[in-house]
């Protein structure tokens, strides 16, 4: 009877668990908000007064370290691309492209989600805001 039960909580535990890719692609998500986070948190932070905003802060670089260790240790790389250069080869999805010429030379003015890759392959494309050069 106990032998039945630890066979079927192996069992159970195997069919449970998790592939190493989906966990890559879960952490890649979360950095990516963390990322957006970090953005949108700086943008408060200006508008509050410095001993608040310095706590507030402090308690984001805790929590964007434990993230960045996660991310690193998942073999993942978060590229943000601003003012780079663009090319139409870049593994991201420029919003506003449409309002430039073809021959324009482009560079990227903001990152509004980075790119994120695992062993030189893109998992998650970026979102970017293209200006003139």
């Amino acid at each position: 009877m106990m032998k039945n039960r630890i066979k079927n909580k192996i069992k159970k535990e195997q069919e449970e668990r998790i592939e190493p890719e989906t966990l890559q692609f879960a952490i890649a998500e979360i950095a990516a908000e963390s990322w957006r986070y970090q953005l949108a948190l700086g943008k408060v932070l200006k508008r509050m007064d410095v001993i608040e905003a310095e706590r507030f802060s402090r308690q984001y670089g805790y929590f964007a370290s434990k993230v960045n260790r996660a991310v690193a240790s998942a073999g993942l790389t978060v590229l943000d691309l601003t003012g780079q250069g663009y090319n139409p080869g870049l593994p991201i999805q420029a919003m506003n492209l449409e309002e430039f010429d073809e021959d324009e030379a482009l560079i990227i003015t903001q990152t509004i989600e980075p790119v994120i890759m695992i062993d030189r392959r893109v998992i998650k494309t970026g979102v970017v805001m293209l200006g003139r050069a």
